[in-house]
């Protein structure tokens, strides 16, 4: 099912359903954004629709992508200001945006050997899911599939306008989702945000959307594809309960030397 929705959007973006799939496979990339969220989240309770499509790529193969995407018939129309967009400090190389008629294609470069560690710096946990060529991963399950989420904010000390966080808080909100606080959610799933994660904790969840039920392989194996041993990370803030203690927000690559 899961399979069949990824196929779909490639359908829709390229014409032809197996042209994302392997833009995910030969490039290392993942989908990420609104729309690993609308992949995520149950069709018949979703009534929105995402407006572009978001591929998280290390620097790597994003040549190679971009001149895929041009045969496919999109063009660029510009690269965006990450500074205007109140995103300098987040894991990011640049942006590029790629447009074909009404379709939308943002090309989100990471400036680390991981393409999903801009992700971890993003304005909520909303949004911290992803979807690799076989496997779909969500970072906050606990909290996503009740539509609920966390604010980053670490953003508003960082860079992030309010202005924009603002933007994003309310887009979401349409999408159905409530931001709740993080002393209120955290005891059940180890949500405070001010706990270091590591991208292969219990917490997360991840699903093989190709070999259910015969997959074998741990989640752990899957990131050693990309070459990443782990990733761990903290959202930041004041830790629940204190008024004046601050934890800086933070994302590390552990990766594989050999």
């Amino acid at each position: 099912y899961l399979k069949e929705r990824v196929c779909a959007v490639g359908e829709n973006y390229f014409g032809n359903p197996s042209v994302l799939p392997d833009i995910l496979r030969y490039c290392d990339a993942v989908i990420s954004g609104s729309m690993a969220l609308h992949i995520l989240l149950p069709q018949n309770g979703t009534a929105w629709t995402p407006r572009d499509l978001d591929i998280y790529m290390a620097q790597t193969s994003s040549a190679y992508l971009l001149k895929k995407l041009f045969r496919e018939g999109f063009t660029s129309a510009s690269e965006v200001d990450l500074n205007e967009m109140g995103y300098r400090h987040c894991n990011l190389s640049h942006v590029v945006v790629l447009t074909r008629d009404h379709l939308r294609i943002d090309i989100l470069v990471s400036s680390t050997s991981a393409a999903i560690s801009p992700i971890l710096q993003f304005h909520s946990t909303a949004v911290m899911n992803f979807i690799s060529v076989d496997t779909i991963f969500s970072c906050y399950p606990f909290l996503t599939l009740q539509h609920l989420s966390i604010m980053n904010v670490g953003l508003l000390y960082h860079s992030m306008s309010k202005h924009s966080l603002i933007d994003a808080v309310m887009k979401y909100q349409r999408h159905g989702f409530t931001y709740v606080r993080c002393k209120d959610v955290h005891e059940p799933g180890n949500m405070c945000k001010v706990m270091t994660r590591t991208i292969t904790d219990g917490a997360m969840m991840w699903m093989n959307m190709v070999a259910i039920p015969e997959g074998t392989h741990t989640g752990l194996e899957v990131f050693q594809q990309f070459g990443v041993l782990d990733l761990q990370w903290m959202l930041g803030g004041m830790p629940c309960g204190l008024e004046r203690a601050f934890c800086h927000p933070r994302v590390e690559v552990i990766e594989d030397e050999w």
